[in-house]
């Protein structure tokens, strides 16, 4: 079976609430689904920089919770030290300040983000099996594999 097809053909489905309820609305497992599907294809897309100041950007507080549930607990800690670049608190969940506060960031401050992008690129994590493993041992909320 393809893991990542299945994961991508789930994400569109009713099965799953992200994109289609408010994240802070969701379940516990939903937010778990949402907040690693957001960082992977955001990050995966433009890097922390843009994952921070996309719409799914209101995930990331939650996101190092997220992944070390899945047992990603190396790309958690990667995700921990990306937020400490931009916030030394949790990072706002409005859009309009997280971008503010994205545009105060310094060269400096951007080229480590830039740093740690190629971390999380190297994966120390499989984030793909990870998140299926999750999938299937939440059958009650995303259906059976």
């Amino acid at each position: 079976m393809d893991k990542n097809l299945y994961l991508i053909n789930l994400s569109e489905s009713d099965r799953v609430e992200f994109g289609k309820v408010d994240f802070e609305d969701q379940s516990e497992e939903q937010k778990v689904f949402s907040a690693v599907w957001a960082l992977e294809s955001q990050v995966n897309n433009g890097g922390f920089s843009q994952y921070f100041s996309s719409w799914d950007g209101d995930t990331a507080n939650f996101a190092p919770t997220a992944l070390r549930r899945i047992g990603a607990h190396s790309c958690a800690a990667i995700v921990e030290r990306a937020l400490k670049i931009v916030a030394q608190q949790p990072l706002p969940v409005d859009h309009d300040q997280r971008n503010a506060l994205l545009d105060s960031l310094s060269q400096n401050a951007l080229d480590e983000l830039g740093e740690i992008d190629s971390d999380f690129f190297s994966y120390p994590d499989n984030l793909t099996d990870l998140l299926f493993g999750y999938v299937q041992s939440h059958p009650g909320v995303f259906g059976k594999i």
